[in-house]
């Protein structure tokens, strides 16, 4: 993974934590990552000491780099190992590296089922039927003399429950059907390339 610019600065704030502090921080940001909340004012008590004088951005520059770390190692299923010499290249103490990788190896499978199970998922297709109609007259037109053409498109719904089958149909002259396929074409062509 690239880093971004701005973590760069933040390594500053992290590397000026004791490793115990990392460590419990970290407990926080991975109960947010694997969808139990984050207790904000425990990091805000672990943050806030005469010595250490963070200000409210160093305490959200803490959170937002750690969320960083974690969320991005998990998402390329990076091994622990690896993400410690990974942080020890940018400049974090060792102790504080293994605080941080210590609760992610802890958590990582978990994080990665949470990631997955909040993840855009799109309907499957699970059939396509369609009819071509020849429209010779209608109540309001006498001589109409069109094809039609009908789709009914099955897909499983995947945002319910019982992720059941449903249907959507819809009818359309011929012109925007040569269009309909020209831009599933399009798009097939696009997917093939990614």
């Amino acid at each position: 993974i690239d880093v971004p610019e701005w973590f760069f600065s933040e390594t500053a704030v992290l590397a000026k934590m004791s490793s115990v502090r990392i460590k419990l921080i970290c407990r926080q940001i991975l109960l947010k990552l694997t969808g139990k909340g984050l207790n904000l004012e425990k990091i805000n008590k672990l943050t806030t000491s005469k010595r250490l004088n963070f200000s409210n951005s160093d305490a959200k520059a803490i959170i937002a780099g750690l969320e960083f770390i974690l969320g991005n190692a998990a998402k390329h299923d990076v091994e622990a190992e690896v993400l410690q010499e990974e942080l020890m290249q940018l400049g974090l103490p060792q102790d504080t590296c293994v605080a941080i990788c210590k609760g992610y190896q802890g958590k990582k499978e978990e994080m990665k089922q949470y990631f997955l199970q909040e993840s855009l998922k799109l309907p499957r297709l699970k059939g396509c039927d369609w009819r071509v109609d020849y429209l010779i007259s209608s109540s309001d037109i006498q001589s109409l003399r069109k094809p039609s053409i009908r789709l009914q498109l099955a897909y499983e719904n995947t945002l319910a429950e019982d992720k059941r089958l449903e249907t959507v149909s819809f009818e359309m002259n011929p012109e925007k059907f040569r269009v309909f396929v020209n831009e599933l074409k399009v798009a097939r062509d696009l997917m093939k390339d990614m």
